[in-house]
């Protein structure tokens, strides 16, 4: 019987025993991936494996050693062996995590979710799920996300700034600076903070304070390259230009300028062309476009040069920047600006009946573009502008309806139907649009035309309407 008994054991122990080795070639092989020595991780894991292929740990931790060598299907994968053996709201949330970074952003939002169902709920989950659902679009939901995240773990400075940041796009300019100020008031060393004060009050056209924001933050980090950049810039935008040049050229001095000199080039060029500095800006902008090379299409240098060809009535050369950026087809703000004023040019220039056909082409393929985002108004206003020039008066003019009963206080909108009152020889109503426009935006002058007329005072504008 003792003799029996003993043999019945047996096998149990060695079943313990090689889960013990596999755990513990399991543990070392998770010490190395924490080390950054992937290939002797591997090897550690593989023998956990072989030893006992039902610990889930092990797979567990090929999926982190996939995640750092970026191959995110390989990680799946793992992660999915890992859930075979055993269900764990980490785990769900790994692979969520493997899901995102290969840009499978549905199957990762159901992989949270599961988690969360097992009762994993962590701050980092929270954060990851906002990102989710920000890349699809949805800053609702990445609000919802962002601000959990924020509450799990009010010591990360990096989850209050993604929560401005879609604040600022859903254009909650108020909770956003009480946020920017709870992220200084927490990390007074953290130069987001600062950044982000000053480009509300940039975005709320209060440039006299964010003069004072970025100048007080420049002072209390006099060697960071970025927040000189923000007070360059603030000082343009209360177009103390001179100032802001002397900023911009001191610059130069810094210990890291090499980093932002793109950055500081444009800005250069953004002051001298609204203050009637147009070769210097010129320079500028070829400046920067010569680096393309380098640092890809530059849209915003390409279409200020575009800018300064219009304000010298130069559309030859306006026309050839106007076909450059909707050669590239980057199908951003600077596209879709490109897209009216290459047209705009032909018309100019003499070249009527290409300048229809184009200005038609404009018209699709801003109708295409609202069809798939009805949210874009500037694209509705392009669309208006098009139908003016091609004098589809009574089309432009119920677009522009239909804008203004979206948005009533875009001054754009009513200048453009004063253009259009104007064409049409009814003052009266086009003083009346021309007077609720300059309501809105002071700055634009009562003899001013939408956009061109605009930029030829100041030099200014960048894209969109």
């Amino acid at each position: 019987m003792e003799h029996i008994g003993t043999g019945a054991m047996e096998p149990e122990r060695n079943s313990e025993e090689i889960r013990l080795q596999a755990r513990d070639m399991n543990m070392q092989g998770a010490m190395l991936l924490r080390a950054g020595r992937l290939e002797q991780a591997r090897a550690k894991l593989d023998q956990a494996i072989e030893l006992c292929p039902t610990l889930a740990d092990s797979y567990k931790n090929y999926g982190d050693l996939y995640m750092a060598q970026q191959k995110y299907r390989d990680a799946k994968n793992s992660y999915r062996k890992a859930l075979l053996v055993e269900k764990s709201g980490l785990l769900y949330f790994l692979y969520g995590n493997a899901c995102f970074m290969n840009d499978e952003l549905n199957e990762g939002l159901e992989s949270y979710s599961r988690a969360i169902y097992e009762g994993y709920d962590g701050a980092e989950m929270m954060f990851f799920m906002g990102m989710a659902w920000e890349q699809m679009h949805d800053d609702d939901m990445a609000l919802r996300y962002f601000q959990k995240a924020c509450i799990k773990d009010p010591s990360r400075p990096d989850y209050m700034v993604k929560k401005i940041g879609v604040l600022v796009r859903l254009k909650e300019y108020e909770r956003a600076g009480e946020a920017a100020q709870e992220l200084l008031i927490k990390a007074p060393e953290a130069f987001d903070g600062y950044h982000i004060r000053t480009q509300l009050l940039i975005l709320q056209e209060r440039y006299a304070e964010a003069v004072d924001s970025a100048r007080a933050a420049s002072q209390r980090f006099p060697e960071d390259a970025e927040l000189m950049h923000d007070y360059a810039r603030a000082l343009a935008l209360a177009e103390r230009n001179e100032e802001a040049l002397s900023l911009v050229r001191s610059a130069a001095k810094m210990k890291y300028f090499d980093r932002v000199q793109h950055s500081f080039v444009l800005l250069e060029g953004q002051i001298c062309a609204q203050s009637g500095q147009w070769e210097r800006a010129k320079e500028c902008c070829r400046w920067c476009i010569e680096r393309e090379a380098q640092l890809g299409f530059d849209g915003e240098a390409n279409f200020m040069l575009l800018n300064l060809y219009l304000a010298e009535e130069n559309y030859e050369e306006a026309l050839k920047q106007a076909q450059r950026i909707v050669q590239k087809n980057e199908a951003d703000a600077y596209y879709y600006a490109a897209l009216y004023y290459r047209p705009f040019c032909m018309k100019r220039l003499g070249r009527s009946r290409e300048a229809v056909q184009t200005y038609k082409e404009a018209g699709a393929l801003y109708r295409l573009a609202t069809l798939s985002d009805p949210s874009a108004l500037d694209l509705y206003l392009y669309r208006a502008m098009c139908l003016k020039e091609l004098e589809d008066y009574e089309g432009a003019i119920k677009l522009l309806d239909f804008v203004e009963g979206l948005n009533n206080q875009i001054a754009e909108v009513y200048m453009l139907r004063a253009d259009i009152y104007g064409s049409q020889g009814n003052k009266a109503l086009a003083e009346q649009e021309l007077a609720q426009a300059c309501k809105l935006k002071p700055r634009l002058g009562v003899n001013e035309r939408l956009r061109v007329s605009e930029r030829k005072r100041d030099g200014r504008e960048t894209a969109g309407l």
